[in-house]
């Protein structure tokens, strides 16, 4: 009998393991794919804090990114670098081995190649399944929203490995494209609301004369398919037993998709929560409490950020993305925090970008 069953060996579930097994509870950890980290849907894009306190160091790092660069919808760059490293690009398989050999090293079982069926032994269970919801849906709980998206791997050198790019391109409908130095690589993707994201893609890829430059003649790689979670947390994380953790339970920043660091930061808050549970009887809903408490504030700032930017007319992106440039709003807030973004929603809102925001925020009563 194992205290805590976790179904799902990503970063979030790793995470969760990791801690539960580190006061003291048996954990064990069901990975359903036969390697941990494979396949890779990642962009690969992650924090300082979340490189040092998920994966204990930079071994997977392929590079360090010190800027930005986002065009508008008619290809206009609005570009800041900042002082020093705001971000890692990781290699996401060499990421989550060693995140478990972490989880192992604290006392956690992982075993791969396995899947959760209804009777399987554990006092508390952790579901970490990512957007799969098989056996989150089978629980009861709500299935966070999501739109699919593609990425292409070109091999060649980008001509600045530490700057990524994104696009707000009408291919991309309510959310962008994306463009990641990798070592000997530059990883190309896109989400969108409307359309297949493989077509949108490769058409992005042709039309745009910024990407097609960097990429021209390079050999390309199969396609790399995901989802992006957009909708913000479940409205209940816990239920019963069982509760869910990163991506299952919707804790991925939803301005841009990322949630490996703050998702594997909550994990933490509720493998402790799940050892506490099997092993003196507390109630797993302090979970709930426990990261509403340090992360709610930002989910609702960055939840009102991607509704503004998801209807927002291409006019009215362009029209805001000049403001932008005209304030140095991208200068200013360099300096803030890459994960938590409730400080840049606020500056920002404070700023005359909110006139451009009155309209998109109209849509989105009637639209979501």
């Amino acid at each position: 009998m194992h205290d805590v069953l976790v179904v799902g060996g990503g970063p979030a579930g790793l995470a969760a393991a990791a801690a539960a097994a580190e006061m003291g509870a048996r954990v064990r950890v069901l990975e359903e794919d036969g390697k941990v980290g494979e396949p890779d849907h990642c962009a690969g894009l992650i924090s300082g804090r979340g490189v040092a306190t998920l994966a204990g160091g930079r071994g997977a790092v392929l590079n360090e990114i010190r800027g930005v660069r986002i065009f508008s919808p008619s290809g206009r760059c609005y570009a800041v670098r900042a002082g020093g490293v705001k971000a890692y690009v990781v290699d996401r398989p060499a990421f989550d081995r060693e995140m478990c050999r972490m989880a192992e090293a604290a006392g956690a079982e992982v075993e791969t190649g396995a899947r959760y069926a209804k009777g399987m032994e554990g006092r508390v269970l952790i579901v970490a399944e990512g957007t799969k919801a098989r056996v989150a849906r089978r629980l009861g709980f709500e299935v966070p929203r999501s739109i699919p998206a593609a990425q292409l791997d070109f091999y060649v050198d980008a001509p600045e490995p530490d700057m990524v790019e994104f696009h707000t391109t009408e291919l991309a409908s309510g959310f962008f494209a994306w463009v990641v130095p990798r070592r000997g690589c530059i990883r190309v993707g896109l989400a969108s609301y409307k359309g297949i994201p493989l077509q949108l893609l490769r058409r992005l890829v042709l039309k745009d004369v910024h990407i097609k430059r960097a990429v021209e003649g390079a050999r390309c790689s199969e396609p790399l398919f995901g989802k992006v979670v957009i909708g913000g947390p479940v409205r209940r994380s816990v239920i019963g037993n069982a509760a869910v953790v990163g991506d299952a339970g919707g804790f991925v920043k939803q301005t841009t998709g990322g949630g490996v660091t703050v998702g594997g930061a909550i994990a933490k808050i509720a493998g402790r929560a799940a050892a506490e549970r099997a092993l003196h009887g507390r109630p797993l809903a302090e979970f709930e409490g426990a990261w509403r408490g340090v992360f709610g504030r930002e989910f609702a700032a960055m939840g009102m950020a991607a509704r503004i930017f998801r209807n927002m007319s291409g006019a009215e992106m362009e029209r805001a993305l000049e403001e932008v440039g005209r304030i140095d709003l991208l200068n200013a807030v360099a300096g803030y925090d890459f994960d938590l973004q409730s400080a840049a929603v606020t500056r920002a809102i404070r700023s005359r970008l909110a006139v451009y925001a009155i309209l998109p925020v109209l849509r989105s009563i009637f639209v979501g």
